[in-house]
C-alpha cells in the first residue's frame, strides 16, 4: 500500500510520512539497529538483525504491492526519524479483519509528535485496507508507548508476564492492546 503525507510536528518542524522505497533497505535496517540499541522496549537486540539490505529491499517492494500492509517512515530534513508498520495478523478469512502494528522512533526525536503522526497515518491506512481492529504488544514499563497508544484509543486486553528476558536476567511483562476501528 502506498502512502505519502506532509505534516508539521509540535516543534514546528516539517515531517514527510511516506513508504520507504525498494532501495531504502539499508537505511531501514540501520534505523532498526539504532532504535534497538537506544531502548530496551524493542523485541530484539541490535545484534540479532540478520536480514541483508537486499532482502529488506525485496520486502519493501512486496509491501508497496500489498493492499493489506504498509510501512510508513517519517523523515525530517531527509533523515529517517521513525518507522511504523501494519501487517495482517493472518490471511485466513476468520482473522482477516485484524492487523498488527509496530513502531520505532529514534531517541533524538522523542517528544515532538512524530509517534502521533505515524500513528495517525497507520490508522488511516488500516481503515483504507478495511481492517476492523489493530493489535499491538508493548513492554509493560514503556510508559511513552503506552501513553501514545492510549491517546489513540487503544485498550489493554491482557498481559503476558515474563514476556521479555533480558541478557542480564531481568524480565518484563508485555501488555496486549487493541484498537477497534
Amino acid at each position: 500500500m502506498k502512502f505519502y503525507k506532509e505534516v508539521v510536528l509540535k516543534n514546528g518542524m516539517k515531517c514527510v510520512l511516506r513508504n520507504p522505497g525498494s532501495r531504502d533497505g539499508e537505511e531501514i535496517l540501520r534505523h532498526m539497529i539504532q532504535t534497538s540499541e537506544e531502548t530496551e522496549n524493542m523485541a530484539r537486540y541490535a545484534d540479532e538483525f540478520t536480514m541483508t539490505a537486499e532482502e529488506e529491499n525485496k520486502y519493501l517492494r512486496e509491501l508497496e504491492e500489498n493492499p493489506r500492509a504498509v510501512m510508513i517512515s517519517a523523515y525530517i530534513e531527509d533523515k529517517l526519524a521513525a518507522n511504523g508498520g501494519l501487517n495482517p495478523v493472518s490471511l485466513r478469512e476468520r482473522c482477516k479483519h485484524r492487523a498488527e502494528f509496530g513502531i520505532s522512533v529514534k531517541k533524538d526525536y522523542w517528544g515532538i509528535g512524530i509517534g502521533s503522526a505515524v500513528m495517525e497515518a497507520i490508522i488511516e491506512s488500516a481503515r483504507k485496507a478495511n481492517y476492523e481492529q489493530i493489535e499491538l504488544e508493548v513492554v509493560d514499563h514503556n510508559k511513552r508507548g503506552i501513553g501514545l497508544y492510549n491517546k489513540f484509543g487503544f485498550e489493554i486486553y491482557g498481559k503476558r508476564d515474563n514476556s521479555f528476558k533480558y541478557r542480564d536476567g531481568r524480565t518484563a511483562g508485555e501488555y496486549l492492546m487493541f484498537l477497534h476501528l
